[in-house]
C-alpha cells in the first residue's frame, strides 16, 4: 500500500509526465503529411437530426434525442470496427451540428441572445441524460488505432449565433461579446476532456458567420493553447483561408482538381439519395458500393487528399447492416498506395492571423474585402441561393492603381504575409490583381513599401485551392495596404474576395495592442488589453483571461509579462505582473513585485513579496505577506524598484501560491482593472482543469518541492529547451 508521501510522489510525477506529453510537439508539415498518410476515414452525421429531420430551423424537444439507453460503447464499438475493417484511420464526428444540440454533456451556458434563452440543448436534457456520446466515440476509435478527429459547427442560430430565421439564408449580426463565452467554452470542453484531437473540423463559418463577427485570431490561438498538435480544417468549399487544410464537399461539386498538392479532404455520403444524416428511406435510394468507394479512392489519394465516407447511424445508434457489409468488401478493390511520393513541402502561410476591425479604399466599399467570409459557389456565403447576389467583392472603379488599407485596431509586431483570395465563381478572370505593392503604417498617414509581386490572373488553380501570398520581411503595423496596380482578363478594376495579414512564423504577432479592447469573452471587466497576447486572448482572454479581470495594457503576449503597475486578475488571484517578461518568464505569482526575470527566478513565489531572483529586476514588495511555504526571498540577486502592494496572502490565488501561474496580466502599461474574480474558465497550466494544479501545489507544500518545482518550471530551463517544446502554459503560436 502507498504511503502518502509516496502516493503524492506518484501524482507528482504522472502529472509531471502528463505535462510533458502535453508538450511535445510536430512541425505543421510533419502534421499534415500524417495527415495525408491516412487517405480515408468515417464521417459520422449523429445528432438530433438523426431523430428528427431538419437543419437547423428550430430547436425541437430535447427528448427526442432517444437512442437505445444502454452503454454507448455499444454502438460506437460498431462504428470503429465497421472503419476498421474498410481501411480507414480515423473518424469523424458531428459533437455539435447547426441545430445546436450537444450530444456531449456540456455545462456552456448559451448566450442570453438565443431565442431558447438560457436553457441548455444537450445530451443531459435527452432520454439518455448520463450518456457522453463523445467519450464513448474517442474511447471506441482509439481501441481500434483509429485517431478520433471531432466537427463542431460554429453557426448555431438556436443559441444565438447566426441567424435563425430562412434555414441558412442570412448571416445574421453576431455579438462576439454576447456568444463568445459560449463558443469558447464548449471547444474547451471537447478539446480538454477527450485526450488528443488530431483533427479539429468547422462547418458554418467562413461560409456563414465569417471568420470576422467570430474571430478566428481568437478561436485559432485557443486551439493552439489547449492542443497544439491538432491541425484545423474549415467547411469552406476548397479554399484553406487562414486554416491548416481544406475541404472539398463533393455534393456542392467541390472536387480536388488533378495535380493537387495541398493536403485537403473530400466529404461525400454512402447514402445515394445524398442526405447526410440517417433518414428512413436511405436504405431504399440505395448506397454507394465498394467499388464506387474504391474509385474515389483512387482519384483522391494521388492529389493528397483524403477521402471521408459519410456513414450515419440510424435511430438505434448503429449503422445499417447494408453499410457495414459495404465497408468490408472496400479493401479488396483498393489498398492504400505505398509508392506514392512523400507529401511535398506545404506552401507557408499564416499560422498566426490578426481580426481586421475596418477598412478603406481609394474607391469602392472595401468592406466585403475584410468580411471574413469565404465564398461559395452559390452566392454570398454560400448562402442566398438563388438570389444573384453573388460574391461579396471589393470592386474599384476609376483607373489603376488602386488600394485597399485594413485597420487591425492596433499596432502588432512580426506581420510577414498578407494573403489575397481573388474571385473564385464569377465565371471571369477580369479584375484578378497580376500586379501589387503592399505597404505598412502604424499611424495611418507615414506608409512604408515593403513588398512588390505578381500574382497569376487565373484562378482556377490557386484561387480554388488557396489564396495568393505575398510574405516579406517583419514588420511592426496597425495598417496594412494592398494596392492593385494591374489586373488581369482584360479588366480595368480591381477586385479583391478577402484579404487578411498575420504572422507565418512562431513569433508572437502584437506588439502593442490588439483588436479588442473591452474584455474577452466570459470573465470580468479587462482594461485596455488587446487580442492573442495581449492581456490574453482578447484583452484578458478567452473566458476573461481565464477567469477574472485583467488590467490589459498596451502591449505583451499572451498572458506574458504584465502591467507597469498591480494588475487585478489572473485566475482566480490578483497578480501583479512585470513589466517586459513572459509567460512563466515575467512578473511575480500573487501580487509580488517583480520586474523582468523568470517565474520562480525573478519575483516570488508564494504570496511574499521579497527581493527578485536569479537575473530579475524584481525588488521588493512594499507590503511582502508571509509565505505558506517559507516567506522571504526566491532564489538570489534582484534589485531594487518597489513593486506596489506586495502579495498579501487575502488577494492571492490558488492554494499558498498567491495567484495561478498560467496567467498574468499582458501588457507593458494600462491600469489596473477591477478586483479579481474566479469567473470563467477554470483551467490553468496547459488548460488541464485547475484543481490539478491544485492538488499538486498541495502535494508538492506537503512533500517540501513547491519552490523547487516552481524553480524548475519557470526559470531552470534554458531558452534552447524552453523552444524546442510547445509550452503548455501558451499558445503553441506564441514565441517564447
Amino acid at each position: 500500500m502507498y504511503t502518502n508521501k509516496s502516493l503524492l510522489a506518484g501524482i507528482f510525477a504522472a502529472i509531471l509526465l502528463s505535462r510533458a506529453a502535453a508538450a511535445q510537439t510536430s512541425s505543421m508539415q510533419q502534421l499534415l503529411s500524417r495527415y495525408a498518410d491516412q487517405r480515408f476515414g468515417m464521417f459520422i452525421h449523429y445528432n438530433m437530426n438523426t431523430y428528427y429531420g431538419g437543419w437547423a430551423e428550430n430547436r425541437v424537444d430535447p427528448k427526442t434525442f432517444a437512442p437505445p439507453n444502454v452503454d454507448c460503447h455499444t454502438f460506437t464499438d460498431q462504428w470503429a470496427a465497421a472503419a476498421k475493417a474498410a481501411g480507414m484511420k480515423f473518424g469523424l464526428l458531428t459533437t455539435k451540428h447547426h441545430d445546436g444540440f450537444a450530444i456531449w454533456p456540456s455545462k456552456a451556458t448559451p448566450p442570453t441572445s438565443s431565442p431558447y434563452g438560457t436553457t441548455p440543448y444537450t445530451i443531459v436534457q435527452s432520454t439518455v441524460p448520463t450518456m457522453d456520446v463523445v467519450k464513448c466515440y474517442v474511447d471506441s476509435f482509439r481501441a481500434q488505432g483509429l485517431d478520433p478527429d471531432l466537427y463542431f459547427s460554429i453557426w448555431d442560430p438556436n443559441n444565438g449565433i447566426g441567424s435563425q430565421s430562412g434555414h441558412n439564408t442570412d448571416p445574421g449580426a453576431i455579438d462576439w461579446a454576447v456568444v463568445g463565452p459560449y463558443i469558447t467554452a464548449q471547444i474547451t470542453e471537447l478539446l480538454t476532456n477527450y485526450g488528443d484531437i488530431p483533427l479539429f473540423v468547422f462547418d458554418g463559418y467562413a461560409w456563414l458567420t465569417g471568420h470576422q463577427q467570430v474571430p478566428y485570431q481568437q478561436i485559432r490561438a485557443l486551439i493552439r493553447k489547449l492542443q497544439p498538435n491538432t491541425i484545423v480544417m474549415d467547411h469552406n468549399g476548397g479554399v484553406p483561408s487562414e486554416v491548416d487544410t481544406e475541404y472539398f464537399e463533393e455534393p456542392l461539386g467541390v472536387r480536388v482538381p488533378t495535380g493537387n498538392v495541398t493536403v485537403g479532404s473530400q466529404g461525400q455520403t454512402v447514402a445515394k439519395n445524398g442526405n447526410w444524416f440517417w433518414d428512413s428511406g436511405q436504405a431504399a435510394s440505395g448506397y454507394l458500393s465498394a467499388a464506387d468507394i474504391a474509385a474515389e479512392l483512387k482519384t483522391t489519394e494521388p492529389n493528397y487528399t483524403n477521402f471521408i465516407l459519410d456513414c450515419p447511424p440510424n435511430p438505434q445508434g448503429k449503422l445499417d447492416s447494408a453499410i457495414v457489409t459495404i465497408l468490408g468488401q472496400v479493401p479488396s478493390s483498393w489498398t492504400p498506395n505505398g509508392s506514392r511520393a512523400p507529401l511535398p513541402a506545404q506552401p507557408q502561410k499564416i499560422e498566426i492571423p490578426i481580426t481586421a476591425v475596418s477598412a478603406t479604399a481609394t474607391s469602392g466599399s472595401p468592406g466585403p474585402a475584410i468580411d471574413g467570409y469565404n465564398d461559395g459557389p452559390a452566392g454570398i456565403n454560400n448562402t442566398l441561393h438563388g438570389t444573384g447576389h453573388g460574391e461579396s467583392l471589393w470592386k474599384s472603379t476609376g483607373s489603376l492603381p488602386q488600394s485597399v488599407t485594413i485597420n487591425l485596431g492596433k499596432s502588432y509586431d512580426n506581420i510577414d504575409m498578407l494573403e489575397y483570395l481573388p474571385q473564385r465563381h464569377t465565371g471571369t478572370t477580369a479584375g484578378n490583381i497580376t500586379s501589387y505593392k503592399i505597404y505598412v503604417s502604424t499611424d495611418n498617414t507615414t506608409f512604408t513599401q515593403v513588398a512588390t509581386g505578381t500574382w497569376p490572373a487565373d484562378p482556377s488553380y490557386h484561387g480554388l485551392i488557396s489564396p495568393e501570398r505575398a510574405e516579406f520581411a517583419p514588420q511592426t503595423a496597425q495598417y496594412v495596404r494592398l494596392e492593385a496596380t494591374a489586373v488581369g482578363g482584360g479588366g480595368t478594376s480591381a477586385i479583391i474576395g478577402e484579404v487578411a495579414v498575420g504572422s507565418t512564423g512562431a513569433a508572437a504577432v502584437p506588439g502593442s495592442g490588439g483588436v479588442s479592447g473591452s474584455g474577452g469573452a466570459g470573465g470580468g471587466t479587462n482594461a485596455s488589453g488587446g487580442a492573442i497576447g495581449t492581456g490574453g486572448i482578447s484583452s484578458g482572454g478567452t473566458s476573461g483571461g481565464l477567469g477574472g479581470s485583467n488590467a490589459g495594457g498596451s502591449g505583451g503576449r499572451l498572458g506574458t509579462g504584465g502591467t507597469a503597475g498591480t494588475s487585478s486578475g489572473g485566475v482566480a488571484g490578483s497578480n501583479a505582473g512585470g513589466s517586459a517578461g513572459r509567460l512563466d518568464t515575467g512578473g511575480t505569482v500573487g501580487t509580488g513585485g517583480g520586474g523582468a526575470g523568470r517565474l520562480g527566478t525573478g519575483g516570488t513565489v508564494s504570496t511574499n513579496g521579497g527581493a527578485g531572483g536569479l537575473g530579475g529586476s524584481a525588488g521588493a514588495a512594499s507590503q511582502g505577506g508571509a509565505s505558506a511555504q517559507t516567506g522571504g526571498t526566491q532564489g538570489t540577486g534582484g534589485t531594487t524598484p518597489a513593486a506596489g502592494s506586495g502579495g498579501v496572502p487575502s488577494s492571492g490565488g490558488n492554494s499558498s501560491s498567491g495567484g495561478d501561474t498560467s496567467h498574468t496580466a499582458g501588457g507593458s502599461s494600462g491600469t489596473a482593472a477591477s478586483g479579481a474574480s474566479a469567473s470563467g474558465c477554470g483551467c490553468s497550466i496547459g488548460g488541464k482543469p485547475r484543481q490539478w494544479n491544485e492538488l499538486l501545489l498541495v502535494a508538492l507544500a506537503a512533500m517540501g518541492f513547491s519552490a523547487r518545482w516552481r524553480l524548475r518550471a519557470g526559470g531552470s530551463q534554458s531558452r534552447q529547451t524552453r523552444d524546442q517544446a510547445t509550452r503548455e502554459d501558451e499558445p503553441a503560436t506564441l514565441d517564447l
